[in-house]
């Protein structure tokens, strides 16, 4: 695998991969790599695809500044996990290649915002859109990959794509789940012994209450919430059901989805899980 840090570089190598046609596969992540960004990776290495893998903690897209300097860093074990893998490169870029123009984020899609995660972290999405077309535009991948334990992300992500007409295949990929249920996270490995048991059993909690929803059970989700609240949980941002192509609300499971954001301790904690 070879890791690039310099723009100039990695732009020869592109140009010759591109001059033989080989399709590229592009995962964006933000470092600390785990089974689900592993399973991303693995796609397009299944696929023949030159692989390329980004690793930026992009600051743009975080509300408090104190989640944004505690967010976990493990770049030696990150590389050695792509190796193990065959992943072909790893680009690792400068704030100034991604940023040129400077440290600022800028609007771009409107669609799917003001409700869930944007409702509550107003301008978290203008970061990652900003973010993801730079690389986006440096790289030029032919396929791109998300994952779908940010779903409304991803369908920004989507969006981003169609209305820049960038003519990238994006991929959506299933979340990697933990063995209590909930989407692996980068951020869980910040949890304290406490948290990890308040974290296993409102997982459980949410375990039952999908069990229900999929048994169309009458169930009042704000009283729900209360069960949270008394395994631990301090706040909760949100807990709906959502359509998962407009993600309006919905009032059955039929392409559906349980969306989640909730907090454990100062770890924002989102999922979302079909219900179909």
């Amino acid at each position: 695998m070879k890791i690039f840090r310099n723009i100039n570089e990695l732009n020869i190598l592109l140009a010759q991969i591109k001059e033989k046609k080989i399709p590229i596969g592009l995962v964006t992540t933000m470092g600390c790599i785990h089974k689900g960004h592993l399973s991303l990776i693995k796609k397009p290495i299944k696929n023949d695809f030159f692989t390329l893998t980004t690793i930026y903690i992009n600051p743009t897209q975080f509300d408090n500044k104190k989640d944004y300097l505690n967010y976990p860093k493990k770049e030696q074990d990150d590389i050695v996990k792509l190796k193990n893998i065959d992943c072909n490169v790893l680009y690792l870029p400068k704030q100034k290649d991604v940023y040129p123009n400077g440290l600022n984020s800028k609007k771009t899609v409107t669609k799917y915002r003001n409700i869930l995660c944007d409702k509550f972290r107003p301008g978290h999405f203008d970061g990652v859109t900003t973010v993801v077309e730079s690389l986006l535009k440096i790289i030029k991948p032919n396929h791109a990959y998300f994952g779908e334990k940010d779903f409304q992300q991803l369908k920004i992500i989507q969006n981003l794509n169609e209305q820049l007409k960038l003519n990238i295949k994006i991929h959506a990929c299933p979340s990697i789940r933990l063995q209590n249920g909930l989407s692996l996270s980068s951020r869980y490995n910040n949890f304290s012994t406490t948290e990890k048991r308040i974290f296993n059993k409102c997982a459980y909690q949410i375990s039952l209450l999908i069990k229900k929803l999929k048994n169309n059970a009458k169930i009042n989700l704000e009283d729900f919430k209360f069960i949270l609240y008394d395994e631990g949980i301090k706040k909760i941002d949100y807990i709906e059901i959502r359509n998962e192509e407009s993600l309006s609300l919905s009032n059955t499971i039929n392409q559906s989805r349980l969306f989640i954001a909730l907090y454990i301790g100062s770890i924002r904690v989102i999922d979302n899980f079909i219900l179909y």
